[in-house]
């Protein structure tokens, strides 16, 4: 029996009916996927699920220790100092035959040992060739290079190095023979090569105490072209050992200034050029001035030989370090501060225990008895005390080391006594 009405033709029932039909599906198939998309909530799992997303941390990374977060931390896990020294220059880093160090540098290292660890001992001094002073600081070999390195352009803008205060102001310079000429031509002990007494407990026969350096010496103060020739006036015609390098350069550039012949005897390391000067090969000398009091002090009879007052170049010797790590660098820069605003103040490793009880706010915050300063810088509250009682200030340091070999403080003073030395604000 036909369900179509009778009325219509055939052609438009057939229409009519697949239009129906199709209808019909189309709804159950839209009915259908509407089931499926209610009863689905979530999207079917990845059958390879990204570890970034599934991962869970392990155990073992999650009690995994924090690394250090710099130098700071670094030294005090590890309980010393690490510091990079020459080793072999009398008056600033210096070993003995027993295994004692003594110096300038050296005692700095101490400096920043006792700040930071409370034990100017907890120290492992690593000797450093020149050449590979820099490179031991970028590879962390070193936490400190206190190495008679001078601060120059070129060195202050390499690639992860800092520098902290100058701790000595040098200078090239020139030691003349005065005495008699060698009769030997055997080569003397070189001071880079042989143990020798620390000046400490040997010092030079010619030591000028404190009692007759009261004003201010010029000696490491360049001179004018004028002064300059008057006193390289004496030198015309001499043979003059020097080594290769800035130091050669320096020299000819003086003499040609001064317009002053000289003879010049080039060496290609400080060794050759002291055992020349020693064998009588040149008469005269030309390195740092710290270089020449060290190996004058070294020498059989050093009142035969005279350091001229005269300066070639400007040396300004300072500590370097790791160039990203701030805090460490404040702390060094701090250290070296305090030594000198402790000598401006009076204070010193013989007398810091009277002003424990000061009354003067400005040297009770500096010892840390009235604000703790020394937190800011991650230290304990008493270590610029620290530095005083183990170490001393710059006069005790620079007395115990380099008076000893006759080198006047110059530059090297207080700037309350026309020095250089000036530290920043303790506040």
């Amino acid at each position: 029996m036909s369900l179509m009405p009778n009325h219509l033709p055939k052609s438009k029932a057939s229409a009519n009916k697949q239009t129906i039909l199709t209808t019909h599906f189309s709804w159950l198939v839209g009915f259908t996927i509407s089931l499926l998309c209610g009863c689905q909530g979530q999207p079917a799992a990845n059958p390879n699920p990204s570890p970034t997303v599934t991962a869970t941390p392990t155990t073992s990374s999650a009690i995994a220790p924090a690394e250090p977060e710099g130098i700071l931390e670094r030294v005090k896990a590890r309980g010393k100092l690490i510091c990079g020294v020459n080793g072999k220059l009398i008056g600033f880093s210096y070993v003995d035959e027993k295994g004692g160090w003594s110096g300038l540098d050296v005692d700095y290292c101490k400096a920043i040992a006792a700040a930071v660890l409370g034990d100017a001992g907890a120290i492992e001094f690593k000797p450093l060739l020149a050449k590979d002073r820099f490179t031991a600081i970028q590879n962390g070999e070193v936490d400190i290079l206190m190495r008679n390195t001078t601060r120059t352009l070129t060195r202050d803008i390499a690639k992860n190095i800092s520098f902290a205060p100058t701790t000595f102001f040098d200078g090239q310079g020139i030691m003349l023979r005065i005495g008699a000429k060698p009769t030997t031509t055997s080569s003397s002990p070189s001071p880079t090569s042989s143990p020798s007494p620390s000046p400490t407990t040997s010092p030079a026969s010619n030591v000028s105490s404190d009692k007759n350096d009261k004003s201010f010496d010029k000696s490491l103060i360049s001179k004018s072209p004028d002064e300059s020739a008057i006193v390289i006036k004496d030198l015309a015609n001499k043979k003059i050992c020097v080594e290769t390098g800035i130091n050669a350069t320096n020299l000819e550039s003086a003499f040609t200034e001064a317009n002053i012949q000289f003879n010049s005897v080039v060496l290609p390391d400080l060794d050759g050029v002291l055992n020349a000067y020693v064998k009588g090969e040149c008469e005269a000398v030309s390195s740092e001035k710290s270089q020449l009091a060290a190996w004058r002090s070294k020498l059989p009879r050093p009142a035969d030989h005279k350091i001229l007052d005269l300066s070639l170049s400007k040396e300004p010797l300072s500590p370097a370090l790791v160039g990203n790590d701030d805090r460490w660098r404040d702390i060094v820069t701090w250290v070296i501060y305090a030594t000198f605003y402790a000598e401006e103040l009076g204070i010193s490793t013989d007398n810091y225990t009277i002003f424990k009880d000061t009354k003067n706010p400005e040297v009770a915050k500096f010892l840390g008895t009235s604000d703790s300063l020394g937190i800011e810088l991650g230290l304990a509250p008493d270590w610029t005390t620290q530095i005083l009682k183990q170490v001393g200030n710059y006069s005790d340091i620079y007395k115990r080391n380099l008076t000893p070999l006759d080198i006047p403080r110059g530059l090297n003073r207080n700037w309350k006594q026309g020095g250089l030395l000036y530290a920043m604000p303790f506040r």
